[in-house]
């Protein structure tokens, strides 16, 4: 068996169970959904946490047929490849617009915070997609075999750029959440806040750690191998950041400091003893953690 089959292969192998990750953990997660989505208001969080649910399903199913279907006879397969790239990109986008609500509630519902976040959002998809799609334009990065047909299962090195751009937005949000957890919550005990700080982490931590294996992959190892993390790393955006609305919308139904929705109103007062009390508007009632 040739190099360039077992690279192929361990791609298919590595999209397949991520495809079988993905349909598992909506298994396991449906009555969760039912329970704290389902019949809610349509507002912004609802309809980015629907786009990260299911267009992620959508990209990794488009991703595995291309992974396990032998498309060598196809004279072109750029609109597949573009609706495919469209739903990877949107459900990225749309998981990081969690994350960046989580953060924006983090902070105290800080408005000044929110734009900036957005405005540097907007620079980063920018950027990525622009300088990626101008490298490939003039083929300064293209592997050797490549195939101008699009219908051979590999992505190529340009996805480094993209990969290279999600890492240093990623950082920005760890710093600021870090920076926020040990200067304005240091003397909190609070559900909220462990849940708020845990599931930001743990997101963040994973996506920043794929996301650099994937570009070691795609500048180190052949190109057959480019595409071995692509759906993986879809799954784990989409699941990672559902579960964080999972996990904030439990918080809630057991009665624990928490946001309707992720907008919090939270007051922060000193008590005599210095000590900082962060309150959160719920509705009828304020409950302080």
């Amino acid at each position: 068996m040739s190099a360039t089959t077992v690279g192929f292969q361990t791609a298919q192998y590595f999209t397949v169970g991520a495809m079988a990750a993905v349909v598992f953990d909506y298994c396991l997660t449906i009555p969760q959904e039912v329970q704290l989505i389902w019949g809610r208001k349509w507002d912004v969080i609802r309809v980015v946490f629907t786009l990260t649910r299911y267009v992620t399903f959508m990209g990794t199913a488009m991703t595995t047929y291309a992974a396990v279907t032998d498309r060598s006879h196809y004279t072109s397969c750029a609109t597949f490849n573009a609706v495919s790239y469209s739903s990877h990109l949107i459900s990225i986008i749309a998981a990081e617009g969690l994350l960046i609500f989580r953060t924006y509630a983090f902070w105290g519902q800080n408005k000044k915070l929110l734009v900036f976040l957005l405005v540097l959002a907007a620079f980063s998809i920018v950027g990525a997609v622009g300088v990626s799609e101008v490298v490939s334009i003039l083929h300064l990065i293209n592997s050797p075999g490549f195939d101008p047909t699009g219908c051979v299962f590999g992505s190529g090195k340009r996805s480094t750029i993209q990969y290279g751009f999600l890492i240093l937005y990623e950082l920005v949000l760890m710093i600021l959440t870090i920076y926020k957890r040990f200067n304005f919550y240091k003397g909190v005990r609070s559900r909220l806040v462990t849940t708020l700080y845990r599931d930001g982490m743990i997101y963040m931590t994973c996506i920043i750690m794929v996301s650099f294996t994937h570009i070691v992959i795609a500048l180190v190892v052949p190109g057959t191998y480019t595409n071995i993390l692509d759906a993986p790393q879809l799954v784990i955006h989409g699941v990672l950041a559902s579960r964080i609305i999972f996990n904030l919308r439990q918080s809630r139904e057991s009665n624990s400091m928490i946001i309707d929705g992720m907008f919090p109103l939270v007051d922060t007062r000193r008590t005599p003893g210095s000590h900082s009390i962060a309150s959160v508007n719920t509705g009828p009632g304020t409950v302080e953690g």
